[in-house]
């Protein structure tokens, strides 16, 4: 380093080899300087690209959804199906942009025909006979309908004059039956709120537009009622969750405007602790998912173990790399965080050859983890051949993706952004093939990442809860509506059947039944028939009026 200013003077009073040092050492400097800069400009550059929410639950390409989904939509391969033509057979290309409607849709007839004329004559002058109609389908909405239920619960007389008031008493089920909201009503307003992410106030909104009164704070009042009448439920569901055979795990956060933190303000600690349980069942060739969403305070070793504490879990965990998780014996990290900061340079440059060739590296693990578990559900390979066959072809595929990290890492600047890119791949080294050792984990965390999103996308929309009672019953119907999404089925179905039945029960065995692969659906249709069939009350004038049970 050069410790005085050196003037004219002093360079001309210099030796040779006094000069040749000095300038050495002054290149030396301006190399280092000019690394420092680079590293700097590129980590502006990779600030400036970052989206302003966090990276898991990323909405960047949100307002470009038309042109990807066009761009994407008329790049899709063709499908191996054919047809046969005249003088050869070739690829019926799959309408993947086609608007589709079920089978069993209703049907109705419309038809323009009417005054028609049998022959036409065109500007042309050639005459045109009518044939067959040409028919064209139209997907068509009818308003939703609201009925009013009439439930008669059985009531009894004291005969004894002193018994009471007027001695009458009414065996109602549940606390829920008392209320002004039937199950279909509240499985309706839940999954708007939380599938749909439409805030209560909006709702309130469409409803008055429909001519129906319903406040937003009896809305929600009805929901967290249904929600205590299902606790016993949740307690089961939980128990299930941690008894699954391989759990992820991920934390959005959340706020609550009734938790305070030590300044007095609301909370920033607050976080939706998602965990998902999944247990693949040999027999029927199908993965059991289960999906939690816990209100949490904070995420110390401790809040983040209690309940692998509390339930005794000890299988596999897969995380996005959280150090509170890297005490677990068997954790897994997932693939996609490992290769982000990756993905971010790649962002600025495009071209960057090194940070390219081990995202494309990393990319066959998916592609193989997809390859073999077809095989597995169409009961081509066994779980144990399943394990075998991807770890050996994934072990090679990961080895050669940490001796390309090597081989880059000599290339650039420690503290550079390619450089903390190759230290997170080495920090994590031990946790990311532990994956192949469990039929049921993935490369990646998505699924996690996938509820945070959904979670994250409907919290813009109301931003906080008001109490815990408020955030446990929002994580409460989240898990219950994701747990179906991941099974395939209707959230609206779910909720409502078990808004329907679920009060009722009192046995691990009835709480057993709700769960998404043994519920019987089909004892919803009864109900809905008789909605259905609903007509109204020739002799009413006055309205409705719908009170019941609160808090």
């Amino acid at each position: 380093m050069i410790e005085k200013k050196l003037r004219k003077e002093d360079l001309v009073k210099m030796q040779p080899d006094e000069l040749a040092a000095l300038v050495l050492n002054l290149t030396s400097i301006v190399q280092t300087q000019n690394e420092e800069i680079a590293e700097l400009k590129e980590l502006v550059k990779l600030k400036t690209a970052e989206r302003y929410c966090p990276s898991s639950e990323q909405m960047g390409w949100l307002f470009q959804e038309l042109e990807i989904l066009d761009s994407v939509l008329s790049s899709q391969p063709e499908p191996d199906q054919t047809t046969e033509v005249a003088a050869h057979s070739r690829k019926v290309r799959e309408r993947v942009n086609a608007c589709s409607a079920p089978a069993d849709a209703p049907v109705c007839d419309v038809f323009h025909t009417e005054g028609a004329a049998d022959t036409l004559v065109g500007k042309d002058g050639i005459v045109l006979t009518r044939v067959e109609d040409k028919i064209i389908d139209k997907l068509a909405m009818i308003p939703r309908k609201m009925v009013v239920e009439r439930h008669h619960y059985p009531q009894y007389k004291a005969l004894d004059v002193d018994a009471g008031k007027d001695g009458k008493r009414v065996l109602l089920p549940a606390k829920t039956s008392a209320l002004g909201a039937s199950p279909s009503l509240v499985a309706g307003v839940v999954v708007s709120k939380f599938d749909d992410h439409l805030p209560l106030y909006r709702q309130e909104e469409i409803f008055r537009r429909e001519g129906y009164f319903l406040s937003r704070q009896k809305l929600a009042s009805w929901v967290i009622t249904y929600y205590e009448q299902l606790l016993p439920f949740m307690g089961y569901f939980k128990k299930r969750v941690y008894r699954s055979a391989f759990l992820s795990k991920d934390e959005t956060n959340v706020s609550v405007l009734d938790v305070r933190g030590p300044t007095g303000k609301v909370s920033k600690s607050g976080f939706m602790y998602i965990t998902i349980g999944d247990s693949y069942d040999e027999q029927t060739r199908k993965t059991h998912s289960l999906v939690l969403l816990d209100y949490i305070q904070g995420r110390s070793r401790e809040v983040l173990f209690e309940d692998i504490g509390k339930y005794n879990y000890t299988s596999h965990l897969m995380t996005d790399g959280l150090k509170g998780y890297l005490s677990y014996d068997k954790h897994c990290v997932c693939w996609v965080h490992a290769v982000r900061q990756l993905k971010k340079i790649l962002k600025i440059n495009k071209h960057d050859v090194n940070a390219l060739r081990i995202v494309k590296e990393v990319a066959k693990l998916y592609d193989i983890d997809e390859q073999y578990r077809k095989k597995l559900h169409s009961g081509e390979l066994s779980a144990d051949q399943f394990l075998a066959a991807r770890k050996q072809e994934s072990g090679q595929v990961i080895d050669s993706v940490y001796a390309m990290a090597d081989e880059t890492r000599r290339q650039y600047a420690p503290k550079g952004a390619m450089g903390k890119a190759l230290d997170y791949l080495d920090t994590y080294k031990p946790y990311m093939r532990t994956y192949l050792d469990v039929v049921e984990a993935t490369p990646s965390n998505n699924a996690c990442e996938l509820v945070a999103k959904a979670f994250a996308t409907g919290r813009k929309n109301w931003l906080f809860s008001q109490s815990v009672d408020g955030a446990d019953a929002s994580a409460f119907f989240y898990s219950m509506i994701e747990t179906a999404k991941r099974q395939a089925l209707n959230p609206l179905d779910y909720v409502e059947a078990l808004c329907t039945f679920g009060p009722g029960c009192s046995t691990d065995e009835q709480w057993e039944a709700l769960l998404p692969w043994k519920i019987d659906l089909s004892r919803l249709d009864e109900v809905r028939k008789r909605r259905l069939a609903a007509k109204a009350d020739p002799g009413r004038t006055s309205p409705y009026s719908f009170v019941g049970a609160t808090r």
